[in-house]
């Protein structure tokens, strides 16, 4: 039986938070079943054991793998069928890494425009699951998968946390833009138990100066083995803790963060408030790339994941210490192949190599998230506003804030926007950012780029 999660959200925010516990717990044990029953252990373990190949082993595999993604491409999916025979290209020509090169490039607007021809015939759609996500970008787009994928995909992450001596299924404490507390909640607890996962959900919209003392003594008390968060939330929390000379006493694995860049005096600040390391990732909901850094610090492409090529603004690759766009090969979903994505991301790439003996390749940093946050009045920083969109006729969003109690939200219609469409933004909107914000909006037909051509989602003048 499917289980409704829309008619779960209606009425979620007035249930008793004992309630609210159960609700959370058994999506948590949902969650857990799809991501870790199935050949989820079999997964991990094909995948550890990589970590222990030579770097040449990695490289041949991840050409071998590329091939039989191209060749099942051609063969299973409508879209890249038409474009291989439109553009003469052979599929089972595609023997090395300059020969992909032949492929044109996958588009985000191509994705939208082309969602179910490139879904493979081989499956049902109808037994699929559909990924909603709009990124950094601001692009809303339908990635579909299965069970399998979903559980490769979590094998990596799980691998990552593994060589940080980490075991995945210890406590934890997760903080971010999950909507557990209702905004309107001006009462602890700030923070919701999901029982299976062994988790406990900190809402991020309540990281308020006189929320700070209730959220420390919770952590206290749950002592959780590492902390799950964006960086700009557990930051606020770090300043809070080194400001008013507060001792943490549980002792910490790591802090992870990810879905937003992490800034180095972020990082200082975190590590000094928790005395604990902070190790930094970066995945994608289209399952096309993951980078994450080891136990040495250094970020590492995971290339049995995926095949990524770096990009320079004049569209050759890039160099050591170069800004450069990622494009890049999905080798893990074969429902829904991405060959060759411009995922609208940047690194700086590094000539650096690593002494951790992991077998991937090592980048600088990534700049893809760095996006400004919007200030509410009540002294709230909120960014990772992309959810707002899911599953909305919108091409495109952007939000620019002039002043601390205004907001201007700027949308590029779709077919089927109407102004019930306005509404759910809004009260999507209202959910994150509360309701002391005015809120204003403006359509246009194209969002204008900055520098290089980059998107960027939130603009704070504030």
């Amino acid at each position: 039986m499917m289980i409704n999660i829309n008619k779960i959200y209606n009425w979620y925010d007035i249930c008793p938070v004992f309630v609210q516990n159960i609700l959370v717990s058994l999506y948590g044990l949902h969650v857990e079943r799809v991501r870790h029953k199935g050949k989820y252990d079999e997964y991990l373990q094909k995948y550890t054991n990589n970590l222990y190949k030579s770097k040449e082993y990695i490289v041949y595999n991840q050409l071998i793998n590329m091939q039989n993604v191209i060749k099942t491409a051609y063969n299973e999916v409508p879209y890249y069928k038409k474009l291989f025979d439109f553009e003469g290209i052979k599929a089972d020509r595609i023997n090395d890494y300059s020969d992909l090169l032949t492929i044109p490039y996958l588009e985000k607007q191509t994705i939208r425009d082309y969602e179910k021809e490139l879904i493979s015939t081989k499956y049902d759609v109808k037994r699929l699951f559909k990924i909603c996500t709009t990124g950094t970008t601001g692009t809303p787009l339908n990635i579909y998968c299965n069970n399998n994928v979903r559980q490769i995909n979590y094998a990596f992450y799980d691998r990552w946390l593994q060589t940080l001596h980490i075991d995945p299924r210890e406590a934890k404490a997760t903080i971010g833009g999950r909507l557990v507390v209702p905004i309107e909640q001006k009462k602890e607890p700030y923070w919701r138990r999901s029982w299976f996962q062994n988790n406990t959900y900190f809402s991020s919209y309540h990281f308020l100066y006189e929320n700070m003392k209730s959220i420390i003594n919770e952590l206290e008390r749950f002592k959780p083995c590492y902390i799950d968060a964006y960086p700009s939330s557990v930051y606020t929390l770090a300043q809070y803790i080194v400001n008013n000379n507060i001792n943490i006493k549980n002792k910490l694995k790591a802090i992870i963060t990810s879905a937003e860049t992490l800034f180095d005096d972020m990082r200082e600040t975190i590590e000094q408030a928790f005395k604990s390391p902070v190790f930094d990732q970066y995945g994608s909901a289209e399952m096309c790339v993951f980078i994450a850094q080891c136990s040495c610090g250094s970020y590492h492409v995971h290339s049995d994941y995926s095949v990524v090529e770096f990009i320079n603004e004049q569209g050759e690759p890039a160099q050591g210490g170069e800004e450069a766009e990622i494009v890049c090969t999905s080798l893990i979903n074969p429902v829904m192949p991405l060959i060759r994505y411009k995922i609208g991301d940047m690194v700086t790439l590094s000539s650096d190599t690593c002494s951790c003996g992991l077998p991937f390749p090592v980048v600088a940093n990534v700049m893809g998230r760095s996006d400004d946050y919007i200030q509410t009045p009540e002294g709230r920083r909120v960014g990772r506003l992309s959810p707002v969109l899911k599953s909305l006729p919108i091409k495109e969003a952007q939000y620019i804030q002039d002043d601390i109690d205004s907001l201007t939200v700027v949308i590029v219609p779709d077919n089927g926007y109407t102004d019930d469409t306005e509404h759910k933004v809004v009260k999507e909107l209202r959910k994150r950012l509360g309701y002391s914000i005015d809120l204003q909006f403006d359509y246009t037909e194209r969002i204008s780029r900055g520098k290089g051509g980059k998107y960027r989602s939130i603009i704070s003048n504030v």
